[in-house]
């Protein structure tokens, strides 16, 4: 998968759904990782949703 929105994929987890979720964090876009100190995350605030190759188990 790939989407360049999705700057940091953080707390993958997969669902008894059959897929898996991940949200965008932007966490590289913080005021303590630039460079002037400004903050430069917006909304949307993304979450993935997404079919894995592989069956999972759910909560893991």
């Amino acid at each position: 998968m790939s989407d360049a929105a999705m700057s940091w994929p953080d707390g993958v987890t997969y669902n008894s759904d059959g897929y898996m979720y991940t949200g965008a964090a932007q966490l590289p876009l913080t005021s303590a990782l630039q460079a002037d100190g400004v903050a430069k995350n917006k909304a949307p605030y993304l979450v993935y949703r997404f079919k894995p190759r592989a069956v999972g188990a759910p909560g893991f």
